[in-house]
């Protein structure tokens, strides 16, 4: 296979969670990304690297007990680079550095992103890192502040499982760092509802996010795609 035939989007999507899967997994080996003695075997640390990195929440281990607070942190970003892509993140950063795209990153963008036109790539890059940023520092501090003041976690501890929850939930990742995941919390409004708001955010994407900003009170101009996909989340929640 041809270097340019391997740059074609389609195909470097899968080879950069494979990447992706495989560094995630050497980071998870290592002795102090465990919580108890030892490293982590090889099948632990592989399956939740791909779980991770592809945001399915199955966990084989305790989230909380079984990986060190550095081990915890690699899951943290894998969830988040799978959550952008892995493509996207990559773009996203040769955007911060140079505040120029080229054709082939436009491209590779367009292909994770689906968004609608190469000319939108740019602007719905900044908009992705926008909402990313935005939506998980305000779910995070709302976290921060029940968990600290409603449950009494220190400071360090409730910041952390604010800063984690925020990440995963957007991301609709499903890991957790307590036992029982979000259980103990079945009966709190002020968990349950910054946690789904996340969830809803991150599932309906970003092409629909991007499109509201672009045309927030203009229903008739947004795409089928964005129609069907509020349609189809509000009706489902609600039924």
């Amino acid at each position: 296979m041809t270097s340019k035939a391997l740059r074609h989007p389609v195909r470097l999507i899968p080879l950069g969670f494979l990447a992706g899967i495989a560094v995630g997994t050497l980071l998870l080996l290592l002795p102090i990304a465990r919580a108890g003695p030892g490293g982590a075997p090889l099948l632990v640390a592989l399956f939740t690297a791909t779980s991770a990195i592809c945001v399915t929440g199955l966990a084989v281990v305790d989230t909380g007990t079984y990986w060190s607070p550095l081990g915890q942190l690699i899951i943290l970003l894998l969830i988040q680079i799978g959550g952008l892509g892995i493509m996207t993140a990559a773009t996203l950063l040769g955007l911060i550095v140079s505040n120029r795209l080229r054709l082939g990153r436009r491209l590779l963008a367009q292909a994770e992103t689906r968004t609608m036109a190469l000319g939108d790539v740019s602007e719905a890059l900044r908009l992705i890192l926008m909402v990313v940023l935005s939506v998980q520092a305000v779910i995070g501090v709302a976290l921060f502040l029940r968990l600290h003041f409603g449950y009494d976690e220190p400071i360090g501890t409730a910041a952390w499982n604010g800063l984690f929850h925020a990440v995963s939930s957007f991301n609709n990742a499903g890991f957790a760092r307590w036992s029982d995941s979000v259980m103990g919390f079945a009966s709190d409004p002020l968990m349950l509802g910054p946690l789904m708001i996340a969830v809803v955010l991150g599932a309906i994407g970003f092409p629909v996010l991007y499109e509201l900003k672009r045309e927030p009170w203009t229903p008739r101009t947004w795409s089928l795609h964005t129609k069907l996909t509020l349609v189809g989340t509000a009706g489902l929640l609600f039924v």
